[in-house]
């Protein structure tokens, strides 16, 4: 019965036409997914995922993965990485940590797959296309790449959608992010509050031109 169910979602939602930035119902939809195959311990896979802004159209691929390791010190940790045709989400955790930890599980996969599909979405339509500055700098520079033409509205747009599942202020989700990933930085002192400044005045300007959803 529930397999059935789960193929009748990936039928519907390959239908969906997404237009401008209505791309909600396929995030969802995927977080969903995500955690109720998190739930099962089910790696799964699903393909042909499609949905248009204007004359533009994205088609691509989602991968999930689960590794348990009782091993490591934090509850889970999330690698995701997306292309033009694919994204890829691997989820590493303790199930020493679950239940318990499943609402922060939740909110960190809705925030992850909202800011990949920015990535598929600035390489499949043209009015999201950003120039290309991650050639001429390091994966490890991380300041660098964290104000990075392409990542700051990834992660501007990640970060809001943390800030609605929680039901906190986008301040609040910045200051959370940032405790998770301090060790990330050479300088966090420094470097911290430059990134911040990034990405919360991105996010103001593409508020007053209503090109983001409205945040606290």
């Amino acid at each position: 019965m529930k397999t059935q169910i789960i193929e009748n979602l990936v039928s519907r939602v390959k239908k969906i036409i997404l237009l401008e930035r209505k791309s909600d119902e396929l995030s969802y939809f995927l977080s969903r997914m995500v955690i109720d195959n998190f739930k099962d311990g089910k790696d799964f896979d699903l393909e042909g995922l499609y949905f248009e802004r204007g004359d533009d159209y994205a088609s691509f691929d989602f991968k999930c993965s689960f590794i348990e390791d009782i091993e490591m010190d934090d509850n889970f940790s999330i690698y995701a990485e997306a292309d033009m045709q694919e994204l890829e989400i691997q989820i590493t955790f303790n199930p020493n940590y679950f239940p318990r930890s499943l609402n922060d599980l939740v909110a960190e996969v809705r925030e992850t797959i909202e800011h990949e599909l920015e990535h598929i979405e600035q390489q499949n339509f043209e009015d999201m296309e950003v120039q290309d500055d991650e050639d001429t700098i390091e994966k490890d520079e991380n300041f660098v790449y964290l104000t990075s033409n392409i990542e700051v509205p990834a992660y501007v747009r990640g970060l809001i959608k943390r800030s609605k599942v929680k039901k906190i202020t986008l301040n609040q989700a910045m200051e959370e992010w940032f405790s998770e990933n301090f060790r990330k930085f050479s300088d966090p002192e420094n470097e911290w509050p430059i990134v911040k400044k990034i990405w919360m005045d991105y996010a103001k300007k593409m508020r007053s031109l209503e090109k983001i959803k409205k945040f606290k």
